[in-house]
């Protein structure tokens, strides 16, 4: 009796029990998620804590040694390790200390980081830390490499090799094998050794393997490409492409250029379904943290009504008080309302005093700079002194603008510029084109041109003028501005943007500039000679120019490449060839290099599935 008493009681017990028990399938999922969740949580504090370290504008060294510190007593990682090892042996959050820098890199290798040993062989390799052993340095370069280290590798090439010609072209050599199997270091090193302006010097492979390594989230690979399009350095000026690359950058956990594509995303020049987001972001930081840049973007934004109602007493109000933490920029934006005498009242010895202060807080931070130079060249809240004004403007125009500007109207030009930026505070931009104006006058082209672009609206705050902009486009390129001539010899080869078509005169520009190298003009003359256009068919012709215009990274000539390689058109049929070509194209995002690469790919596929 008591005993199926007590077995009665126990199968109910089980029965609860098997009722109550968690799902095995969900427990594991839920264990699973927990370990994601603390693998995100630690790749999350070394990403603030390398971010804090690179911060070029307000660096925190102390919180990110702390970070790193917390990191190795709890979990003994090896990126802890090696990240205050390499802040040891800069100095920074604690003293330099060379030997404790080694015994944390010591420490960090024995934990499984190849990166630690390269950094040791560093340390060997050369006089930088009065530690040269060359023996130490290819023992720690050895065990880097057995771990993967390919950046070890290419350095012990250069060590053992004593002709300096032999160990580079051995280190190219592995540089292009590395790239080849899709190391994204590799790719980047080869982009820089093909764009470097030597004997060796490819710009179309060059921008090819910075575009690979960005392709593979290498941050400096990325961060260059944005700056290239910005500035139109080989790549199109293109403010769209520069800021998806730096959004891409920042997703990677760089904040440098974070302000600038919160600025693009309330311009609507980017992910304009993100305005309200930024917004209240911006403002979030400016109240709770108190962030300056966030205030002087803030201020921008009312200024120039940015997705915000214009507002100038609001401007003034979140310059003023970024001003007041002593954040350079601000400063500038005040110290340029004194000496314009807006919105304050006019004292301008107080312009003066700002810029000078701003000067002496970042002497390298060109709006200070510039505001001085103008202060010295008119005579405002200081004694008239044009020729150091001069010398100012100068250095700033090389420095920033990289101009060397020696006549008046460079000089002009480079006040003009200045006068244009979004961060010199004026309702309009009369004085800058009237400055600009002057330039052109005296006969610059870059002038006219610059000119063309902010009324074409490549430039944020001058108000569009289409019908302008064509009179100063055709100012520019018969002042010889060479991208001008290209763009106006497109515009009347094809009849388009202008009143009337006129063939010859498109192309007499277009020969102008395919003169001085201009990679749009050579291929525009490349399709004139393949089809006919005002001109007699010349394929062997039109691909030369083809060739020409590929070899500065024109991804219109790339896709021309692809296309007649692909049907035998002028050259032999070379499937190969085309892949090489329209990947190329491919890889910068160009629409008909993509199809013509997706139609080809396909057919091959077709083909070895038939054989």
């Amino acid at each position: 009796m008591w005993f199926l008493l007590v077995l009665i009681l126990g199968i109910v017990a089980l029965g609860i029990w098997m009722w109550k028990r968690p799902d095995p399938v969900t427990r594991d999922q839920a264990r699973a998620v927990q370990h994601d969740l603390w693998i995100e949580q630690i790749e999350a504090q070394l990403k603030l804590a390398d971010r804090l370290c690179s911060d070029t504008q307000q660096p925190n060294y102390e919180r990110a040694y702390q970070i790193y510190q917390d990191l190795a007593k709890q979990q003994d990682l090896p990126q802890a390790y090696m990240g205050m090892g390499l802040m040891q042996l800069k100095g920074q959050g604690r003293p330099q200390s060379i030997e404790n820098a080694i015994s944390l890199l010591e420490n960090a290798y024995r934990l499984g980081s190849d990166e630690a040993a390269y950094h040791l062989g560093q340390i060997y390799d050369g006089n930088r830390y009065q530690c040269l052993d060359q023996e130490k340095a290819l023992y720690w370069y050895r065990h880097a490499v057995a771990r993967g280290n390919l950046e070890a590798q290419y350095r012990i090439t250069e060590l053992s090799e004593q002709d300096h010609a032999v160990a580079e072209q051995h280190r190219l050599q592995l540089l292009i094998q590395n790239a080849e199997q899709g190391h994204a270091g590799s790719q980047y090193q080869l982009a820089q050794h093909f764009l470097a302006d030597t004997a060796a010097r490819d710009l179309s492979l060059g921008i090819h393997y910075l575009f690979q390594a960005a392709q593979k989230d290498h941050p400096e690979a990325i961060q260059q490409i944005a700056e290239r399009y910005a500035q139109g350095n080989i790549l199109p000026q293109d403010q769209v492409q520069a800021l998806r690359f730096i959004k891409q950058s920042i997703n990677l956990g760089d904040q440098d250029g974070l302000y600038d594509y919160y600025a693009g995303v309330l311009l609507g020049t980017i992910d304009v379904d993100q305005r309200q987001r930024v917004l209240q972001h911006l403002q979030q930081q400016s109240y709770e943290h108190k962030d300056a840049q966030a205030k002087t973007l803030l201020g921008l934004a009312y200024f120039y009504g940015w997705f915000v109602d214009k507002n100038e007493t609001m401007a003034f109000r979140y310059w003023n008080e970024a001003a007041n933490s002593q954040f350079v920029p601000a400063l500038c934006i005040i110290a340029a309302l004194y000496y314009e005498s807006y919105l304050v009242v006019p004292e301008p010895e107080k312009a003066f005093g700002l810029y000078q202060a701003a000067y002496e807080l970042d002497p390298q931070y060109f709006y200070s700079q510039m505001g001085l130079a103008l202060c010295y060249l008119n005579g405002v809240g200081t004694v008239k002194d044009t020729a150091k004004a001069t010398q100012m403007i100068q250095q700033v125009a090389e420095q920033h603008w990289h101009i060397k500007a020696q006549s008046e109207a460079e000089l002009t030009y480079v006040v003009g510029c200045f006068y244009s930026q979004p961060e010199y505070p004026l309702p309009t931009r009369e004085k800058a084109i009237q400055y600009l104006n002057q330039a052109v006058n005296k006969g610059s082209a870059e002038a006219a041109w610059y000119i063309y672009q902010a009324l074409s609206g490549v430039y944020p705050v001058f108000t569009v003028d289409e019908a302008q902009a064509k009179r100063y486009l055709h100012q520019a390129a018969q002042l010889g501005h060479v991208q001008a001539q290209a763009i106006l010899g497109v515009m009347y080869l094809k009849g388009e943007g202008v009143e009337k078509q006129d063939i010859n005169l498109g192309l007499n520009y277009l020969k102008q500039a395919a003169a001085q190298h201009n990679a749009v003009a050579l291929n525009a003359l490349g399709e004139a000679l393949e089809q006919g256009i005002g001109i007699e068919v010349n394929l062997d012709q039109a691909i030369q120019l083809y060739h020409q215009a590929a070899a500065l990274a024109n991804a219109d000539a790339y896709s021309h490449l692809g296309h007649l390689y692909t049907k035998g058109i002028g050259v032999e049929r070379d499937v190969a060839t085309a892949r090489q070509w329209l990947e190329r194209g491919a890889l910068l995002g160009h629409k008909a290099s993509q199809e013509q690469l997706n139609n080809l790919n396909a057919y091959l596929q077709m083909k070895n599935s038939l054989v």
